[in-house]
């Protein structure tokens, strides 16, 4: 999706580059279409100017995707507008960026599938190692290859500084604005990695998208026991069959009772996924008292579950109020300290909570 030539334009390649191209809105002072101009058209995708939005990282210690999700969608929730990006796993540990909108930015943002922050798109484009100055619009800002920016303003006012500040060692610097910048972002944006396009859907979009997965897996569960009940039946029958033929066959015995050992195994193993469906635990639950922990300024050091109780370790500015929030938490119970609160050598209140996780139908 970069710059054509003009042999790519005139063949099929060309014109599907330049219709992506053409669906494609900057929104920088204004929203502006290939052409620079002015447009509220619908677009495939809505390039974010970094003046519309506050970026943050911060790590998390899950390595499951799924879970970090449910933490995520806790931790935004009541929030403005945010974008997420998670990084692969490092050390146990996950990166996530957050990319918080400003406000009014969707509805400036005009009717897209998806929202693309600019720095994203242009530190793909980026070496490694690089630290890049981006100006446009009368608006400056620095970006390095890892996709950390910041914009230009008070002591921070040149790449080097920039560097500096974020613990960067500066091995190339570049200039990025003009003419070229806008396909360089076009370029940038077909070296997105295919998951990102989930993560950076456009907020106004997902309530069309998301559903409410319990039925489905309700649906899912009642079918996956149907088949089980289903092959059972079968097995059963054909033991049946075999054990009658085993009467009118002398030399066949053996063969016989080799298939029944067979039919017999497929039993048993049919019986250990039964109940392997039936005791299944949501074990991603344990991460909602964690979320709520941290929001109460708690730092975890240890997460315990055995059975269903589990134990929360750390340390917090007021042990108490962690406990008050925890212990409102649906489908949780019998939040207590299970050790006396201790006043750390930091100012923090050390502190164990345990809680009961109750059942799906228990916890409501």
């Amino acid at each position: 999706m970069s710059s054509m030539s003009g042999h790519e334009s005139g063949g099929f390649a060309g014109r599907v580059k330049a219709l992506l191209a053409d669906r494609v809105a900057w929104l920088t002072d204004e929203r502006r279409d290939a052409a620079g101009e002015p447009t509220r058209a619908a677009a495939l995708v809505t390039v974010l100017g970094r003046e519309h939005y506050v970026e943050r990282r911060r790590q998390y210690p899950i390595v499951s995707r799924r879970d970090l999700e449910g933490v995520l969608r806790q931790e935004l929730e009541g929030r403005p507008p945010t974008l997420t990006m998670v990084a692969p796993v490092r050390d146990d540990r996950r990166e996530v960026t957050f990319f918080e909108l400003e406000p009014d930015v969707l509805s400036r943002a005009g009717p897209c599938l998806w929202l693309v922050p600019e720095s994203l798109a242009l530190a793909a484009t980026m070496p490694e190692g690089a630290i890049a100055t981006v100006g446009r619009h009368g608006y400056t800002y620095f970006l390095a290859a890892n996709g950390v920016s910041q914009p230009s303003g008070g002591s921070l006012t040149s790449a080097d500084v920039f560097a500096l500040a974020a613990g960067l060692e500066a091995r190339e610097t570049l200039d990025l604005g003009g003419d070229g910048l806008r396909a360089r972002l076009l370029g940038g944006l077909g070296h997105l990695p295919s998951g990102a396009w989930l993560s950076l859907r456009s907020p106004s979009t997902r309530p069309r998208f998301e559903f409410d997965w319990q039925p489905i897996a309700l649906i899912a569960g009642v079918g996956l026991v149907a088949y089980l009940a289903l092959a059972s039946a079968y097995l059963t029958v054909t033991r049946g069959a075999r054990e009658k033929e085993l009467a009118g066959l002398g030399g066949e015995v053996e063969k016989l009772l080799a298939a029944q050992r067979d039919v017999d195994r497929m039993l048993a193993e049919q019986a250990g996924l039964a109940a392997v469906v039936a005791d299944r635990r949501a074990t991603y639950r344990l991460w909602q008292p964690v979320a709520v922990a941290w929001s109460k300024g708690a730092n975890i050091d240890a997460i315990q579950l055995q059975d269903t109780k589990l134990v929360l370790r750390g340390s917090a500015p007021v042990a108490t109020d962690v406990l008050a929030a925890l212990s409102a938490i649906p489908g949780f119970a019998d939040a207590k300290f299970s050790s006396p609160v201790r006043e750390g050598s930091s100012g923090r209140q050390e502190f164990n909570v345990t809680l009961t996780m109750l059942t799906e139908a228990g916890g409501g």
